[in-house]
């Protein structure tokens, strides 16, 4: 099903505790893999199984965050909802969200400002540039920005496949 087999045991596993079929992989990343779900009479999910427990705790302390301001969008981008997790699976149960939408939130920090030389930011910002296009990447800072301001949110995993725009965008 995914690149790692671990990764389709522990989805296996998750499924069978929470009575859920799992379908197919949507994506996989350094950080974990996602599966769609299948449920009779019920809104399919995504399963995100992590490779190391700081990254799921990470990515549910972000999903806690933005359940207790209630945000289910960010400037258009839909935000998938937690739905139950598995600590000992490193498992998280969300929503399925459609274009555009902001998601993966496992190297996300709360509350502290990430530091980095001046150097590694002007790269780090050219290489945005070239992956969104100036236009597209002056709205993902946007939504940045008011993950920053409004919720103390900050991503540092931010590419086109975590946050979309409309249907030809990247």
């Amino acid at each position: 099903m995914s690149a790692r087999p671990d990764m389709d045991q522990g989805a296996s596993l998750y499924a069978e505790r929470r009575d859920l079929r799992i379908d197919r992989p949507l994506g996989f990343g350094k950080d974990g893999t996602v599966f769609s779900t299948v449920l009779p009479a019920r809104d399919a999910t995504a399963v995100k199984v992590f490779e190391q427990q700081n990254m799921c705790q990470r990515e549910l302390a972000v999903y806690r965050r933005l359940d207790q301001h209630g945000v289910t969008e960010v400037h258009g981008h839909n935000v998938p909802l937690l739905i139950a997790r598995d600590d000992e699976l490193f498992v998280i149960e969300m929503t399925v969200v459609a274009r555009p939408f902001l998601l993966d939130f496992a190297d996300a920090r709360l509350d502290a400002v990430p530091e980095f030389p001046d150097e590694v930011l002007e790269r780090w910002h050219e290489e945005k540039i070239e992956q969104f296009g100036a236009e597209l990447w002056e709205r993902a800072q946007l939504v940045m920005a008011t993950l920053r301001g409004s919720y103390g949110i900050f991503l540092l995993d931010i590419n086109p496949g975590n946050i979309t725009f409309g249907e030809g965008d990247p």
